[in-house]
């Protein structure tokens, strides 16, 4: 039934790990409900109970309104600084006096600042990683002012973990918060960060992509264009497919560089090299085999295996343009994109696909490189075919699974008074939302709802997590496929579907649970200062929390998880 008033339906007691990886995620509400829940806000005994409640209230005040920032990031001070009182240790050190600098109190920063610095050069014992230990000696230089001596802690730090790469954006944030804040005190508009901090940041990240048409014996002059871009685009991962011709060639020339290849392919790998492969030239398939070993990463998002499916390609360009933009993201980095296009008129040739995917990346106003390389093989362009391809009752589509949990523990009576209350009052609000879904279908006592591209699906669902909920916690999954619709607006079936009730029977309250199929597509246009996390695993697939954008906590800052 439904609880008393004042008692909500949660699970059982949350551990701290799980409260940290739900505010992560961006879920806050039900991190602070879980944590309350678990009896955490009451323990002043417990230092590590402390820290969460400092990292909550931390969170809390990158959301509240610049007016009101500077106490709230007090009282996350506060908290952190009762914790280290009772177990001193770097990390509550540091976030004392951080924070403290981000409410303004400069003089309690600095010497929280230099009482970690002289406890970091007299301990020898301390159980963290040498890459953490500079880059907090780095962030307590620079809020005592040593900005020459944080950068040689920097460096000294990425000499520790080099491919740390996660680790150095973490801190990288960290260090541009203190800056902007810095630029705030001193009047201006705090948006420009400091010029040092780009010689510490991870290299970009490439998608690539371009036509069939190269010929395999005669493409040095090719690699060589390639070879200048990846360089001077300071390229250290790329992401794109293998077929024949231009991605092979961009794809040899990035493990050369010694770059981090991560493979994308809408079927699977026999299926794929018969379609996009061995067609084009026998010798391609070695070359293609060569890549694929080399690679750090393969994904296979179908399995169709009879016919070339268009939209299985469209589906693997906007996961690989996504996935560069999302990895790019992550590492504080940024993403460029590479095309080899023909010798057609127009910015990209006769072909329609790298038209489609070129016109999309600029359009959000991404730095892009073309490669004009004319077609010496004979392949046809697309855009000179004219029999359409692909199965007719194929649809690429955006899908959410949306349930309000909870009702699976709820007697008759107690659905009566939730439908009353909760549900009728639930939907009809998102009935009204913008956008709405091309369809709707009932599951079971969720619903799933499509969509025509992963961005629309986001706003949707942005839209519902802002609604009342009464005591029942909002679980939203998504995910990015291509379905079989047999009628546009009666039912969709197919793994795709099975794909997203995986991802569903994960989903986290309070934020979008997405397969990576979908964070990465999303990511072309991008929840612009949205929270995303990576969460944990369904199977072998990872899953990806999206939460709202919070508001800038001093100019632009982003979210700093740690």
């Amino acid at each position: 039934m439904i609880p008393p008033p004042g008692q909500s339906i949660l699970s059982p007691k949350a551990s701290l790990a799980a409260i940290i990886t739900a505010a992560r995620a961006g879920g806050l509400r039900h991190a602070w409900s879980l944590f309350e829940a678990g009896g955490y806000a009451s323990r002043t005994d417990d230092p590590a109970a402390l820290a969460v409640k400092g990292r909550l209230l931390k969170d809390d005040a990158l959301r509240t309104p610049a007016e009101h920032q500077p106490a709230a990031f007090a009282r996350a001070a506060a908290a952190y600084a009762a914790a280290d009182t009772l177990s001193p240790q770097p990390y509550t050190a540091i976030n004392v006096a951080t924070l403290n600098r981000l409410a303004g109190n400069r003089d309690a920063a600095t010497a929280a600042a230099r009482r970690l610095l002289a406890a970091l050069d007299c301990a020898h014992d301390i159980a963290e990683t040498p890459y953490y230990l500079a880059a907090i000696r780095a962030e307590a230089l620079l809020l005592c002012g040593d900005e020459a001596g944080a950068q040689r802690a920097m460096q000294a730090a990425i000499a520790a973990q080099p491919d740390g790469w996660a680790d150095h954006a973490s801190t990288l944030r960290q260090l541009d918060l203190i800056i902007r804040s810095d630029s705030v005190d001193a009047g201006v508009d705090g948006s420009g960060g400091a010029a040092w901090l780009d010689a510490f940041r991870p290299p970009r990240s490439l998608h690539f992509a371009g036509h069939l048409g190269v010929a395999e014996a005669d493409c040095a002059a090719l690699a060589a264009a390639v070879d200048a871009a990846i360089a001077a685009e300071r390229i250290g991962f790329g992401f794109g497919a293998l077929a024949a011709g231009s991605d092979i060639v961009i794809a040899e020339r990035l493990l050369a560089a010694g770059c981090a290849l991560a493979v994308i392919l809408p079927t699977a790998i026999e299926d794929f090299a018969r379609q996009s492969v061995v067609p084009f030239g026998v010798a391609w398939r070695a070359r293609f085999d060569a890549c694929l070993a080399a690679a750090q990463s393969l994904t296979v998002l179908t399995q169709f295996d009879d016919v070339y499916q268009p939209l299985a390609t469209a589906l693997a360009a906007d996961v690989a343009m996504g996935a560069a933009v999302l990895d790019a993201r992550l590492h504080a980095s940024s993403a460029v994109q590479l095309l080899v296009i023909d010798e057609g008129p127009g910015p990209y040739g006769r072909g329609l696909e790298t038209a489609r995917i070129g016109k999309r990346w600029v359009a959000e106003g991404r730095r892009q490189q073309l490669v004009r390389w004319p077609r010496n093989a004979p392949v046809p362009a697309s855009g000179s075919r004219t029999v359409p391809e692909g199965a007719s009752d194929l649809r690429l589509l955006a899908l959410l699974h949306i349930e309000l949990e909870g009702f699976d523990r709820l007697d008759d009576a107690g659905t009566a008074r939730a439908m009353r209350d909760v549900v009728h009052p639930f939907r009809q609000a998102a009935r009204a939302l913008m956008p709405a879904p091309l369809a709707v279908w009932p599951q079971g006592n969720a619903v799933i709802a499509a969509f025509a591209d992963p961005e629309l699906a986001w706003n949707h669902a942005r839209g519902l997590l802002a609604l009342p909920t009464g005591d029942f916690a909002l679980r939203i999954a998504a995910h990015f496929a291509v379905v079989h619709a047999a009628e546009p607006a009666a039912s969709i079936v197919g793994r795709g579907v099975s794909e997203l009730l995986a991802v569903a029977s994960g989903a986290l309250p309070g934020v979008v649970t997405a397969s990576a199929t979908f964070a990465q597509a999303l990511h072309i246009g991008g929840p612009a200062g949205g929270l995303v996390e990576p969460v944990g695993m369904i199977g072998d697939a990872p899953l990806f929390a999206i939460g709202p954008a919070a508001p800038a906590a001093v100019a632009g800052a982003t979210m700093v998880s740690r």
